[in-house]
């Protein structure tokens, strides 16, 4: 009776004990391990292992490590890494091997989702995650990717993000992406630690890209940049580039909602590949904005424009002559509301106020 008392925490259902333990921190998770031996596995059940800089300690990642390699297959599903420049990892390359084994016993255990945030610090994963079979979702943030192996296979990864990540090359970017045939989402999140000059996204089975370019610091790129888009499948496109002066897209005959806003002079292409849209969200700042004849955007339904290029008005002269579908139109400006109707069409444009 007595051992019962001591231990009737352990009589709690799993599921309860789980949500106790995804609160405690690694640290303090290994440490129940030794309560009980049925604590001692209990946390792997919970498929989720989140390992903070105050967990990179070489004893800590060689004992998660150890436990995941004698666990059954296929229980983790998630790994979420962050690293911190200048603690005793960055200076223990042993640390560093630790890591890597970390990583390789997770893919060997099923692993789904991929989380590594390494705060502007070189990264070069194991070779057998290249062929990992199982991950979905691949989170790369604030690091530096060394090259990545051409002979490589993510076949299941269906959502990356790049969120200011480092590349050996303009070329790695591509052979990272070539690596993944079954992609659908891609997140790219450009800004002054950035190295890659054009960003080349080549796959054809993207359904949805966002792009974010900002730019921190006063590092500015001298030579031409920006982004080739080659996405035949896109339906979805968000892109806020106010940097790159070159912008080339190729026909996305499948996309139905775009969001854009660009400020480069030289993006022929962009009108042309949203003909096919039903949602539009139009900003661009140049004087430019090219609209090739023929043109047609014949399945347009909701059509939001900005105003502050001195083309809006001869850009929405020639798409509002075009398809008969329209029917919410919005303008962002600071000038008076417009009704505009014809035997057609009756639009409201609205007017709203920037900030």
């Amino acid at each position: 009776m007595e051992n019962y008392r001591r231990d009737i925490i352990s009589q709690l259902p799993d599921d309860l004990l789980l949500r106790i333990l995804s609160s405690l921190s690694l640290k303090e998770v290994m440490a129940t391990s030794f309560l009980s031996q049925r604590w001692r596995s209990l946390w792997k059940l919970g498929s989720k292992l989140k390992i903070g800089d105050k967990d990179f300690d070489d004893f800590l990642l060689k004992w998660v490590s150890r436990s995941l390699a004698i666990s059954n297959p296929q229980i983790l599903k998630s790994l979420d890494l962050k690293l911190i420049p200048g603690n005793e990892c960055d200076r223990n390359t042993n640390s560093f091997h630790r890591f890597s084994s970390l990583v390789e016993t997770a893919v060997s255990c099923g692993l789904r989702e991929l989380r590594i945030e390494f705060l502007y610090t070189s990264l070069e994963l194991p070779s057998i995650f290249y062929a990992c079979g199982t991950l979905e979702t691949l989170i790369l943030c604030r690091l530096h990717l060394v090259d990545v192996p051409p002979n490589g296979s993510l076949s299941s990864l269906k959502t990356l993000r790049l969120l200011s990540v480092k590349f050996s090359r303009d070329e790695s970017v591509q052979k990272l992406l070539s690596i993944c045939p079954v992609l659908e989402e891609l997140v790219v999140r450009r800004s002054g630690y950035s190295n890659v000059e054009i960003f080349t996204i080549n796959v054809p089975s993207l359904t949805s890209l966002s792009i974010d370019y900002i730019r921190v610091g006063s590092h500015q790129p001298t030579g031409v940049h920006g982004f080739v888009i080659n996405a035949p499948s896109l339906r979805y496109l968000n892109i806020r580039d106010r940097h790159s002066n070159y912008l080339l897209f190729t026909n996305m005959p499948e996309l139905v909602k775009a969001n854009v806003e660009a400020v480069c002079d030289q993006s022929e292409s962009l009108i042309g590949s949203l003909a096919s849209v039903r949602y539009l969200s139009l900003c661009s700042k140049s004087s430019n904005i090219p609209y090739h004849a023929g043109t047609s955007f014949a399945f347009l339904e909701h059509l939001e424009l900005c105003t502050c290029s001195s083309e809006c008005c001869n850009l929405l002269s020639r798409i509002i002559t075009d398809p008969l579908t329209l029917r919410v139109l919005k303008l962002k400006s600071v000038v008076l509301v417009v009704i505009f109707h014809d035997s057609h069409l009756f639009l409201l444009i609205t007017v709203i106020g920037k900030k």
